[in-house]
């Protein structure tokens, strides 16, 4: 009887572990994480960094910043606004140790102000090091000139060291604008192992250029699948990108002590060809779920959004279960998810299988 090829890697991967690979369940407590410099910040920076945006216990967080994550990443709009104060309990007593990163939505100066001045009363600091313009997906956004005057007048105020851009569509589009335009010093990226070749060019000629380059969503959103107990395909996800030429430092989402020490693990310990068995049976099942930000949906989109937004949001609900994140996103997109809905003539192929329609309406259950 032939056996299926999901069924044939899974016993291949197995074989492998048990007999030379080594697994990343946990790293030693004795083992320290590698640093790089962050581009031209010359900021020193742990290969991991926490991602904090679903973190509601500031022990958690702080248990990750002890065991040497030095690099932490948060938003005004995290956690319904509370993400922020979460982070300021956990970093209490230790700020001057750490790098703080967070985000500023455009819109007029007066209002980017009150974000910022907010964010450093809620994590109780008198600078963060660095701050972010809030998912871009233009070349326009990048080079807007009243955007970069008042992020400049708030850095010689010293309310931020650095300035950086986070983008989850149109990604190649706008790192090579911000290649081009040189103002900013990093960039926070949406990248995985199924991104394509040509975002992988793009980071690393930008990290070439000096260009600090931070990447996020790289696990592809936490989907789980029951079928491979035995491994932590996340693990083998998070250390192909960690390893990519460019790529500063990852940024993943922690929950638990658990996640820390695993993350940890395979960014501590040398990995193996088990990796490559856990990778691809992780793309197997994510087959139809998780978006790889590659943005063709956009490009083939008549009216040039797409279902990144959609399929995003859904796997805030699906894949990081946080149905506040899918609520407050689906708001922010309602325009292109109603677009999406209301399209009768939709010819948008999605290179990962994913029904843009079902995704749209699942998105639109958040707009109640």
């Amino acid at each position: 009887m032939l056996l299926k090829r999901r069924e044939l890697i899974k016993g291949a991967a197995i074989s492998l572990a048990g007999a030379v690979i080594p697994t990343y369940a946990r790293a030693e407590k004795n083992v320290t994480l590698p640093t790089r410099t962050l581009g031209r910040t010359g900021l020193k920076v742990t290969a991991l960094g926490y991602g904090a945006m679903q973190v509601s216990d500031p022990s958690i967080i702080r248990y990750g910043l002890d065991r040497g994550i030095n690099y932490i990443d948060t938003a005004a709009s995290y956690l319904g606004g509370h993400n922020e104060k979460v982070v300021g309990k956990a970093i209490e007593g230790i700020r001057d140790n750490l790098i703080i990163a967070t985000k500023v939505r455009i819109t007029s100066e007066k209002r980017m102000r009150r974000s910022v001045d907010k964010s450093l009363a809620s994590l109780k600091v008198d600078t963060i090091d660095l701050m972010q313009l809030h998912n871009l997906y233009s070349q326009d956004e990048v080079i807007n000139p009243d955007v970069k005057k008042a992020m400049e007048r708030m850095k010689k105020e010293g309310k931020f060291r650095y300035i950086a851009v986070t983008t989850h569509s149109n990604q190649v589009k706008v790192l090579e604008a911000v290649l081009e335009d040189g103002f900013y010093d990093a960039v926070l990226v949406a990248v995985n192992y199924r991104s394509s070749k040509e975002l992988f060019t793009i980071i690393e000629q930008a990290a070439a250029a000096g260009v600090g380059i931070i990447a996020m969503k790289t696990q592809n959103g936490g989907y789980a699948d029951s079928a491979w107990p035995e491994f932590t395909p996340h693990q083998a996800a998070l250390r192909f990108v960690v390893d990519k030429p460019g790529v500063h430092l990852a940024v993943p989402g922690m929950l638990s002590r658990n996640m820390i020490d695993e993350n940890y693990g395979a960014v501590t310990q040398n990995g193996g060809l088990a990796d490559f068995m856990n990778l691809e049976s992780y793309k197997t099942a994510l087959q139809g779920k998780a978006c790889a930000f590659c943005s063709q949906c956009i490009e083939q989109c008549q009216f040039n959004t797409g279902g990144m937004d959609a399929v995003r949001i859904t796997m805030y609900a699906d894949g990081y279960s946080d149905y506040d994140l899918a609520s407050s996103n689906a708001k922010q997109a309602r325009a292109n998810i109603t677009r999406c809905l209301d399209c009768d003539g939709c010819v948008v192929k999605c290179s990962q299988g994913i029904d843009i329609k079902a995704a749209a309406e699942r998105a639109s259950s958040f707009l109640a």
